[in-house]
């Protein structure tokens, strides 16, 4: 018992005081944290006390409090134990729909393009993409369910909403941020990158790729 209280020393520090619940209702949502924007503060925090948030989460959650990065940034998030959910209930777990991923990972592709450098996007892009792209089949089928030549206006609005429903749960977990929601001009977040860890397979071989997204679309 005095081991465990040791551990939890650090929740008596300002820092904490001023910041941990707000760390630690992000990260039990299932948010990415970037030190980006808003997040900077509660980005700090984390990464100044990560090995006691480590032993914190491990050992009254039974989740791991994990640290990655890529080449634009460091990234924090909660990961579950392979045999379940740690202590959460499932019903406390949003698990992605297989549309979510498979927009996802084209949106993946579109962005590691050169045009995409900036790492933003807007309806125009995405316009672009689904008429022009080298993948704009399974765009449409994805988003439309079926090809066609040309798609009427209302269908596109119906896309267009679907689109924006899909981002903002991407947006919840941390993946893109919205820079103008009216003007549907958003960026793509650099903790999307855990994305393209979990599905490296299907994202780095275009042939498994197309396989996996014509499985998940059947």
């Amino acid at each position: 018992m005095e081991n465990e209280n040791s551990a939890f020393e650090f929740l008596g520090k300002e820092s904490s005081i001023r910041y941990f619940a707000e760390a630690n209702f992000a990260l039990t949502q299932g948010k990415h944290i970037q030190n980006y924007s808003y997040d900077t503060k509660i980005w700090d925090y984390i990464n100044d006390n990560y090995g006691h948030l480590q032993n914190y989460y491990e050992l009254l959650y039974n989740c791991f409090l994990r640290r990655e990065s890529n080449d634009r940034d460091v990234y924090f998030y909660l990961d579950f134990p392979e045999e379940g959910y740690g202590r959460f209930t499932r019903d406390r777990c949003r698990e992605l729909e297989d549309k979510h991923v498979v927009f996802g990972i084209l949106l993946l592709n579109s962005s590691k393009e050169k045009f995409f450098e900036a790492k933003e996007m807007t309806w125009d892009d995405i316009e672009q993409i689904t008429e022009e792209g080298e993948h704009k089949e399974l765009w449409q089928r994805l988003l439309y369910g079926e090809l066609k030549r040309n798609y009427t206006p209302n269908e596109k609005d119906e896309v267009k909403r679907k689109i924006e429903r899909t981002l903002n749960e991407f947006e919840r977990m941390g993946w893109v941020n919205w820079i103008n929601q009216e003007a549907f001009h958003f960026e793509i977040m650099p903790s999307i990158d855990r994305l393209a860890k979990m599905y490296a397979r299907e994202i780095n071989e275009v042939e498994l790729t197309e396989d996996y997204i014509h499985e998940q679309l059947s």
